[in-house]
């Protein structure tokens, strides 16, 4: 059959997902006859795509190049914001340009980025008309009939999302469900459209049934009696060998001699400058020797005692800059303020207890720590201790988004969800909750909810049952890392799923 014969397909070749991932996905569509399109991210990646020879495109777009000089791409044409907004159906540009990591916050002045705007309001326009353009050359020259992404992370992903909504066109990412070792399709960049998503509704409305009912009961059993860690994270107390330690000691000097002897890196944007994939000797060195006085920062720090904390809500630090945080919680993006607000708003006996996101460990400067530690009602406890044994004494989550939010359903801990993540929005025990003045009525709210219900247990079955039903079992962080051969079956996965648009 020929499906997805003539099919238009444009990809988001980003990063090193376009060329371990990407870049085979384009070889299997190409092989079925689909015309393929890409929007290249990160210069070396558009270099890569440029110069392989298995994939013909129709068009490519470097982003970077754009990003760069958004000028030179402009040529003179103007767009008013308003105009941009209309088109994309948004009252407001700005909290999509709060994804811009680089040009809202600095990497130049500090380790790891500081939160001072880097490029000024006037070239932050300039791109976001620039992108507008190009948005506007791609569904002109080859009016693509789906969007593949690997994420929804920074404004031309949004801009692209809701520019194609509006003309019809499904752009689609393969997103971690929060149940372990399973991946959903979601079609928007709040992670809140797909199959997922109505499945899970026509559940809870008793409109349909699912066969996967024993298969979601048993996971929640194994859940509670085991707690279940996420795929992605990574054990923060592996004792590293000699040989790790000395490895990692010497590959920043490895690091700058690369730099001497090939010259700087061709990921250089002329207007954002100093970035994570632009590092001159000396912020090489900056970065290294900052983690370790970090890391040595978090280990020695006089955390409060978690054993003398009695009734609390509980606080999970976010990663950031991050799309959790930026992209689905831009008003809530401030989390030493959420967490003072929240502190202050903690009804009779309770404290707010707040932990660090280990992965976080030796990225936040101490003065971040410090400014939580030291703010009123608030305990901020041992990075090292575990999610589960929080949980299990915590009374209620707050929390912008979060798979602590997931993890909190199993246990019948209640949760506020600040931000707009429609995943976890699906699960019986979190409530939205946008008005930090009315959040100590709404804690006290909540706190009064039975959790341990017949209906309670029938709509988280019906959540990790959509799961089952409309996602995908598929190790991809492995799967990442081998390359081609491990990838076969996330082929079948797209393909399946490109058919059936």
């Amino acid at each position: 059959m020929d499906n997805l014969k003539n099919r238009r397909i444009l990809i988001f070749q980003q990063r090193a997902w376009g060329i371990n991932i990407g870049h085979f996905l384009a070889k299997k569509l190409q092989a079925e006859g689909c015309r393929l399109a890409a929007l290249t991210l990160k210069r070396t990646t558009h270099d890569f795509i440029l110069n392989q020879k298995e994939v013909k495109y129709d068009l490519v777009i470097n982003n970077d190049e754009i990003m760069s000089r958004p000028k030179d791409y402009l040529r003179g044409d103007n767009y008013s914001l308003k105009e941009i907004c209309k088109a994309l159906d948004i009252d407001s540009i700005w909290p999509i340009v709060s994804t811009l990591r680089n040009h809202v916050k600095c990497y130049k002045d500090k380790y790891y980025y500081s939160f001072k705007q880097n490029v000024p309001d006037e070239e932050i326009i300039d791109f976001v008309m620039a992108v507008y353009k190009y948005i506007n050359e791609i569904f002109d020259k080859f009016n693509p009939e789906i969007i593949i992404t690997p994420n929804f992370v920074s404004l031309p992903h949004i801009m692209f999302n809701l520019f194609a909504k509006k003309r019809g066109v499904r752009m689609t990412e393969f997103m971690d469900s929060k149940i372990k070792g399973y991946h959903i399709f979601s079609d928007s960049y709040q992670g809140n459209e797909g199959a997922f998503y109505d499945r899970v509704d026509a559940l809870n409305n008793n409109s349909e049934e699912t066969v996967n009912r024993d298969k979601a009961k048993r996971y929640i059993k194994e859940f509670r009696e085991t707690f279940k860690k996420p795929d992605y994270l990574k054990e923060t107390n592996i004792k590293q060998s000699i040989k790790q330690i000395i490895r990692h000691e010497l590959s920043p000097f490895y690091h700058i001699l690369l730099w001497y002897i090939k010259g700087p890196s061709k990921n250089v944007l002329e207007s954002t400058g100093i970035t994570v994939d632009y590092r001159p000797p000396k912020i090489i060195l900056r970065d290294h020797y900052c983690n370790k006085r970090y890391k040595k920062f978090m280990d020695n720090f006089n955390y409060y005692p978690f054993e003398k904390i009695k009734k609390f809500v509980y606080f999970p630090l976010q990663f950031q800059p991050e799309a959790s945080m930026d992209v689905t919680a831009p008003y809530f993006s401030n989390q030493i303020e959420i967490a003072r607000l929240a502190a202050m708003s903690m009804p009779d006996d309770y404290v707010l207890a707040v932990k660090e996101h280990p992965a976080m460990v030796g990225l936040r400067p101490p003065s971040y720590i410090e400014k939580i530690a030291r703010t009123v009602n608030i305990k901020l406890i041992d990075y090292r201790i575990s999610s589960e044994d929080v949980l299990k004494r915590a009374d209620l989550i707050i929390s912008p988004n979060s798979t602590t939010i997931a993890e909190a359903a199993f246990l019948n801990k209640p949760a506020i969800q600040l931000g707009n993540l429609g995943t976890t929005l699906k699960l019986p025990n979190v409530f939205h909750h946008t008005d930090m003045t009315t959040l100590s009525a709404k804690i006290k709210e909540i706190l009064k909810i039975n959790l341990k219900t017949d209906e309670y247990e029938r709509r988280l079955e019906n959540f990790v049952a959509a799961v089952y039903d409309t996602g995908f079992y598929f190790n991809y962080f492995k799967a990442w890392e081998q390359g081609d051969e491990a990838l076969d079956p996330l082929w079948q996965i797209y393909k399946k799923e490109i058919e059936k648009n």
